[in-house]
This record gives C-alpha cells, structure tokens and sequence, in this order.
C-alpha cells in the first residue's frame, strides 16, 4: 500500500514538473507576463511571432539544402573537368614514351605456343627475348623435326627444335619468312616511330596546355559560391524576425531570443 502510495506521489510530481518545464519553455517563446503568453487576446501577435521564427527556419533550411547541391553540382564537375585533363595529359605521355621506347612492340605472328613475333623482339618459350635488330634466324629440317637457330649480335646461338607432328613443317616456314622479314624492318620501323616523336611532343604539349574545360568549370564553382553568399532569403527572415521580436518588445517590454 505504501509502496502504491509513493508511486503516485512520483507520478504526480514527475507530471508537475513536466508542466511547469513546458510553460516555462512557452514563456521563454513569449516573454512577458502569463496574459501575453496565454491569454486568447494576444494570439494574433504569438502567430505572428511563431511564423516570423518558422519563415526564418524554413528559409535558413531550404537555402542550406540548395547550397549544399549547387556547391556539390559544380565542385564535382570542376573535379570530372580536371580528372578528363589529367586523363588526356597521360594518354599523350603514354603515346610518347612508347614512341621514344616501343620496347617489343606489338605481337605481329605466333608459331604455337614456342615463339612469338613482335615488332622488335622475338620471344622464345625457353624464356629468352631477342632484339631483332641484329638477329639472324635460320631453319633447317629431318623428317620429324625441325631447327631453328637463332644468333644476336653477341653470337651466342639459340637452338630450338619442334616436331613436325605437332607443328607443320610448312607453318615454320611461313613463321621464318615473317621473323625474316620484321628484322629487315626493324630499322625502318624505328624510324617510322623516330618520325612521329615531334608530333607527339607537339601533341603532349597542347593537351598540357587546354586547360579551357578545367578553367571554365571551376570558374563556375568560384561563381555558383559568390551567388550562394549573396543569397536574400536568409538576411529578409531575419529582418522579419527582428520586426516582429520589436513589435512583441512593444507590446511586453520583453525582447524574445
């Protein structure tokens, strides 16, 4: 019984301090005496008081909002900007730099998977790589098999030996004649690539240098900020609000905040 008894008294208490926590929480929105702040004769004033506040929040939330997607709109095409104009720049780079080391170049015929032809190397599947420049290559047949003998500059001859079963004799034959005649161009080739250096510097520099999409975007971000801070919206609310809080000082000789 004792113990119900406490229980209500808490409750109860609990209940009165709730009350009294929210009206002291109106008076503070609606300083002045209990009439001001209660009394059905000043609701028109608390109305305007509360709508002042509400058009100040609402303007305050729906510029932020619009800001924050202007603001992310145009950084992130001032970033794609700049992104596609380092992607340029590298490819340039990339085209140069394989101009001015082609290194193997491109894979022109394969001979199963024992040998493979590029533009200045041929590749062994013992492992070995060899320069064309320089290189000779000779074959030379049995019934069963076939040799191949592969010499660089240094005269250290490669052998390779294939068998007839597994790889044509006529397919060896037709893969010597294309290493024949990718030494004999190697030279050529090189120049070829020497040819187009210039241009790709020239290339590399005017792609360095069109920075005019990267400008204008972020020309627009520095734009779209400056109209951002001049926005109205906020600086009239608050004019309104600071208009009704004097009409409300009028009236109370309180000053709401």
């Amino acid at each position: 019984m004792a113990e119900t008894v406490w229980t209500t008294v808490f409750w109860s208490a609990m209940a009165v301090l709730a009350a009294v926590a929210a009206v002291a929480w109106w008076m503070s929105l609606y300083p002045g005496t209990w009439r001001h702040a209660f009394h059905p004769r000043h609701s028109r004033e608390r109305r305007k008081l509360r709508a002042a506040r509400e058009n100040l929040r609402r303007a305050e939330q729906n510029v932020a909002a619009e800001q924050e997607s202007a603001r992310s709109c145009a950084a992130s095409a001032a970033a794609d900007a700049a992104h596609e104009h380092q992607a340029r720049v590298r490819e340039a780079e990339l085209r140069l730099a394989a101009l001015r080391d082609p290194g193997h170049g491109a894979l022109l015929h394969s001979l199963g998977d024992r040998l493979d032809l590029y533009e200045q190397a041929l590749q062994v599947c013992t492992g070995s790589t060899h320069p064309l420049r320089g290189l000779t290559i000779d074959d030379q047949y049995s019934p069963t098999e076939a040799y191949i003998y592969l010499t660089p500059p240094d005269g250290q001859r490669e052998l390779l030996t294939l068998v007839l079963e597994d790889t044509p004799e006529a397919d060896v034959r037709a893969f010597v004649v294309h290493v024949h005649n990718a030494i004999a161009d190697t030279g050529p080739a090189l120049q070829r690539l020497r040819a187009l250096i210039p241009e790709a510097e020239a290339e590399l520099k005017r792609v360095t240098a069109d920075t005019g999409n990267r400008r204008r975007a972020e020309r627009h971000l520095r734009q779209v900020t400056a109209q951002l801070k001049n926005d109205l919206r906020i600086p009239r609310a608050r004019h309104e609000l600071d208009a009704a809080y004097d009409r409300w000082q009028e009236l109370t000789g309180r000053r709401p905040s």
